[in-house]
């Protein structure tokens, strides 16, 4: 059995969590800010500059679609992230969901 360094599982814990919110407020999307306070509220310990990091690497695999409003990232849910949240779909490094 292969042992995952706490970090590791923590930033695809972070993936999978920001993926999740974003599939449960209306219009599929939140601000940078938002994600990370809802990362700590449930116990994943993010940084600003965490979450910055997950939602560019997010957008990179097609999960979310960024944009800027007021130098502050907003991300949108795609179709496939929403797969990923639900666990229809599975991508490596993220997280999959409890069944």
């Amino acid at each position: 059995m292969k042992s995952w360094p706490l970090e590791a599982v923590e930033t695809e814990m972070r993936r999978l969590k920001a993926l999740q919110y974003l599939a449960s407020v209306p219009g599929y999307e939140a601000a940078a800010h938002v994600l990370t306070m809802n990362s700590r509220r449930i116990g994943v310990p993010t940084t600003s500059d965490q979450m910055a990091g997950c939602l560019a690497w997010l957008a990179e695999m097609e999960l979310v679609v960024l944009r800027t409003y007021h130098n502050e990232p907003i991300a949108k849910l795609t179709p496939a992230g929403r797969d990923v949240a639900c666990g229809n779909k599975v991508v490596p490094g993220v997280l999959r969901p409890d069944p």
